[in-house]
């Protein structure tokens, strides 16, 4: 088993095992999808209600509007993957990496996360709600503008490098989060970060931030 090591955070990578997956241009008619090589198709409007996506292997695949609810993925890469206004619904997500994917209006409500990488990947405008990570999760390069994230649990969690222009937290506990690198300046919710990580360069940033939040005017 692979462990890649994120700052503080040691994340179990998915298995690389390109040899034993099945080559698929559709998703089957029912069923999970499972170990299968999955390479520049269009599977827009997926709906996959109780259908565990495990082993797989998918790159330059469009789920566009794709419609995921009270499934697992698990052991799985997306590279390169268009999740663009899809809907995520109770999904228990472990052991994935997610690297240069486009989740631009992603909507994702009651999801559990546990060794996930998202690298790499847009997440402007998308609404995360309901997210708790019960193993290591990391953000890193992942542009988050007005992502709104709500009703969370993100303790420990990574964002590295991450710009987060016009984001907003709400009702969100993020102790022991690391957010080094990450731009706060225009960042809303700024009590939701208590007990996290920030480097010197991010101190001015907060700043900013709080006295926006607060709508305190500072004059010469």
């Amino acid at each position: 088993m692979d462990i890649r090591q994120i700052r503080e955070a040691k994340i179990l990578l998915p298995s690389d095992a390109e040899d034993r997956l099945t080559p698929a241009a559709q998703p089957p008619v029912r069923g999970d999808l499972t170990d299968l090589r999955v390479r520049n198709t269009d599977w827009s409007r997926l709906r996959a209600a109780e259908r565990d996506i495990s082993g797989c292997s998918l790159t330059s695949v469009t789920l566009a509007e794709a419609h995921l609810e009270e499934a697992r993925l698990t052991n799985t890469v997306f590279d390169n993957c268009d999740f663009a206004s899809a809907r995520w619904t109770n999904l228990k997500i472990d052991r994935c990496m997610f690297r240069g994917c486009r989740m631009i209006g992603l909507q994702a409500g009651d999801i559990t996360l546990a060794d996930v990488i998202f690298e790499r990947c847009r997440l402007d405008y998308a609404d995360l709600t309901g997210l708790h990570a019960t193993g290591a999760v990391a953000f890193t390069d992942c542009v988050l503008r007005e992502t709104t994230i709500h009703d969370s649990r993100l303790d420990n969690a990574v964002l590295a490098d991450c710009p987060m222009p016009g984001a907003q937290i709400a009702r969100t506990r993020m102790r022991g989060a690391d957010l080094r690198g990450s731009t706060l300046t225009t960042l809303t919710g700024i009590n939701c970060l208590a007990g996290s990580t920030l480097d010197d360069t991010q101190v001015p940033q907060l700043t900013e931030a709080l006295l926006t939040e607060l709508g305190i005017q500072v004059e010469s």
